[in-house]
């Protein structure tokens, strides 16, 4: 049965974090207002999407509370703006689970690093989003915003559902494969999986270090640029919104991919229409020709988070068997059969990978490709496939996918962005700009 998704118009939910933030600022709006407007959301909404693992009102009530009698100098970039944490990360003032019955109630005694930098931007903590297990595949209660007989995707699953359903403007995911950009993209929203190492990931339950990244979720890009500049570690450039056109060197290549033939009539329909699109505006299209290596880089992706999985969760595994789930089980276990020769070969691939990506990249703004093989599918079958992210999640680039139209069935479909290591700011103001055409053309 569908979810109604849209609040009135008029309410303060809609507003993206961009205005929330500004009219916070500048007096021009009461934080506690747009706060309450949030949380009636939730209370309307939650029992039907289940898109908290933790959530208190009165809780977020006493954080806008105390953050005023503290009397924070200046004004920062994200005052007032409630903000969802993907329950893999560390809170000080909030259970922290990790999507898994060992962790019930764990009470962790710091803040990650990526929620404290958060906290100091200004932004409300509005509680813990679900994930699926330990971030991996086995998934929670949370349904699709768009059709409650579908999957937000995982492993970043409550805070793509909390987006969608306008609960928040922003919310903290993660990837070590598919795992921002997909329900991104199956929710209908905003996706962004940064460079590699970008974000700080201290205090984020690891899975696979090597390629661990924070994503964020938005309903613009706008939004998820406002708090990518508060969540890196060095801030990012002027984005430069405005400009008229994309024009070189920001133009776009087609890529599809190795696995193009995994992707289903929608998703090529959406693909293509994007691409049509974007060239009705102008925005030059160009070659590249990426190695056959890039075949082998979703197998890479698979051994390096099956090796350092089995080291990161072998406590779980040794001390709690039985609260694992069996998928989580297996990716441990074979974990522990990989070769460290055949573990090293995949990074060696990756980074090699990368630096090929990167000078194929040199005069290039980014890869046009899928974001997923379709739509959402339904619970019975999963949280859906990551065969379209892997490859850019091993070699560290960051990848940014936009709503790009529906499937048949009327569910949202994506089209993602690739750009080489560390281009991320010129990937989100690329995105600024793809975004405001889409919003043209009405797709």
């Amino acid at each position: 049965m569908p979810i109604p998704l849209e609040p009135s118009s008029t309410s303060l939910c809609c507003w993206p974090a961009v205005r929330l933030a500004a009219d916070i600022r500048s007096g021009q709006l009461d934080a506690e207002a747009a706060l309450e407007a949030l949380l009636q959301r939730i209370e309307q909404t939650e029992s039907r999407i289940a898109a908290w693992a933790w959530h208190e009102a009165q809780a977020v009530r006493r954080q806008l509370r105390d953050r005023g009698r503290t009397g924070q100098g200046g004004v920062p970039p994200l005052l007032g703006v409630p903000v969802g944490i993907k329950d893999i990360f560390d809170t000080a003032d909030m259970p922290t689970a990790y999507g898994s019955p060992i962790y019930l109630g764990h009470r962790p005694r710091h803040d990650a690093e990526a929620v404290a930098r958060l906290r100091r931007a200004g932004a409300l903590i509005m509680g813990k989003t679900v994930t699926t297990e330990f971030a991996y595949a086995h998934p929670g209660p949370t349904v699709n915003p768009h059709a409650s007989g579908h999957t937000p995707g995982g492993s970043s699953s409550g805070s793509a559902a909390a987006v969608a359903d306008f609960m928040v403007p922003l919310a903290l995911g993660s990837q070590t494969g598919g795992s921002t950009i997909r329900p991104a993209s199956y929710c209908g929203v905003v996706g962004f999986k940064p460079s590699h190492g970008i974000i700080p990931t201290a205090g984020m339950k690891a899975l696979a270090p090597s390629m661990d990244t924070v994503g964020i979720m938005g309903r613009s890009v706008e939004d998820v640029a406002l708090a990518y500049q508060v969540l890196a570690y060095d801030a990012a450039p002027p984005m430069q919104p405005d400009a008229p056109s994309l024009g070189p060197p920001a133009r776009l290549c087609w890529y599809p991919g190795p696995h193009a033939s995994e992707a289903d009539d929608d998703a090529w329909r959406v693909l293509r229409g994007a691409r049509e699109t974007l060239l009705r505006a102008a925005v030059p299209f160009g070659h590249v020709a990426l190695s056959a290596a890039f075949e082998r880089l979703g197998e890479a992706n698979r051994c390096i988070m099956r090796f350092e999985a089995a080291r990161c969760l072998d406590g779980e595994f040794t001390r709690h068997p039985e609260g694992l789930s069996a998928v989580t089980a297996e990716l441990i276990a074979a974990g522990r059969k990989t070769g460290e020769p055949q573990y090293r070969a995949a990074l060696a691939l990756a980074a090699g990978c990368a630096r090929e990506l990167g000078d194929a990249l040199r005069e290039s703004g980014a890869l046009v490709t899928f974001s997923a093989p379709g739509a959402a599918p339904t619970l019975a079958e999963g949280t859906g496939s990551s065969v379209f992210n892997r490859a850019w999640t091993a070699l560290g680039a960051p990848c940014l996918t936009l709503p790009c139209g529906a499937s048949a069935a009327g569910l949202p479909l994506g089209v993602q962005f690739v750009a080489a290591p560390g281009r991320d700011a010129l990937l989100l103001a690329l995105g600024v700009q793809v975004e405001r055409i889409f919003a043209g053309q009405g797709r």
